[in-house]
């Protein structure tokens, strides 16, 4: 009886420890990513083809199945500044929906299209984002490229 009070004490005081060492990383997870990033989307010899801004606007948890992931969303306006060809829908403005995976980010541009979207794959670190477009039809990569975007 004397220890068990001791005990019932140490494991409520581990359960609380865990719960709080828990839910601060989620937490800066959801703040890390979101804000403006001055983009540049670049052909595969390197030259620079369009450039704007990214917005993530929003970051949570969803329970997708049996997993559960942190989404996403957001808005782009970019414009082309090259003569670059089968670039996609990276011209204008529209909404993006992504997974966020620890520092791994998967962006796409054109959520609510099912042949020609342009995915964004890469790594979110420090205030920079950076990794490899590639535009999508259905029958496969119809081009591709890399990207970076700077957080303002």
């Amino acid at each position: 009886m004397n220890m068990a009070r001791p005990l019932s004490l140490v494991l409520l005081a581990s359960c609380y420890l865990l719960a709080c060492t828990r839910s601060q990383p989620q937490e800066q997870q959801q703040r890390f990513p979101m804000g403006d990033y001055q983009y540049s989307g670049y052909n595969k010899q390197g030259g620079k083809i369009v450039e704007g801004r990214l917005s993530i606007t929003s970051v949570e948890a969803k329970r997708i199945g049996a997993d559960e992931v942190t989404q996403i969303k957001g808005d782009w306006q970019l414009h082309r500044v090259g003569s670059e060809e089968r670039i996609g829908a990276q011209e204008g403005t529209g909404e993006l929906v992504g997974t966020l995976n620890g520092e791994a980010v998967v962006i796409n541009l054109n959520p609510n299209i099912n042949d020609g979207n342009v995915i964004l794959e890469g790594k979110i670190a420090g205030q920079r984002m950076s990794g490899k477009w590639s535009l999508h039809g259905y029958a496969g990569v119809i081009n591709e490229g890399t990207f970076e975007g700077v957080r303002k």
